[in-house]
């Protein structure tokens, strides 16, 4: 295992990049059309549940695929200005981090993982942590700022 130092770092730059990540989806996207479409498809959603016509689940399930196209271009612009920094900013931790091995040491041997965690598998992880938190966060903060201004 990697001195504690390496995994405090990697975490550190985990957290700065997902927190960059969620600025730049906040800052890009529109946040009012992003709540529509979520409240229109839960809206679909209940009435599925409650159709009896095939034929009625289907259109609905159309209007869905609609929707969730249009949130799927909504989102696409920040990913596209996001993709390329992290690009480069993998090359860089892999060549940073990849001569210190395996990072976590785990007690049991899991599945894909093995019985240790690299620094791919530590960003990861992380990164899905820091990304669950960070979002409904800056959200609430970004909407707050708002109602102010």
């Amino acid at each position: 295992m990697a001195e504690p130092w390496v995994l405090i770092s990697l975490i550190l730059i985990t957290l700065g990049a997902s927190l960059a990540t969620q600025i730049v989806n906040y800052k890009l996207i529109d946040q009012g059309a992003t709540r529509k479409h979520k409240k229109r498809l839960k809206e679909i959603q209940r009435q599925i549940r409650t159709v009896k016509n095939p034929k009625g689940v289907v259109k609905l399930q159309e209007e869905m695929m609609k929707i969730n196209s249009k949130m799927f271009k909504l989102s696409f612009k920040p990913m596209i200005i996001t993709i390329a920094p992290l690009w480069i900013m993998f090359f860089l931790l892999q060549s940073a981090y990849q001569p210190y091995g395996d990072l976590i040491n785990l007690p049991v041997n899991l599945p894909l993982f093995g019985p240790a965690i690299s620094w791919l598998g530590t960003y990861i992880i992380f990164s899905l942590i820091f990304s669950m938190i960070l979002k409904p966060l800056i959200t609430r903060l970004g909407d707050k700022y708002a109602k102010t201004q």
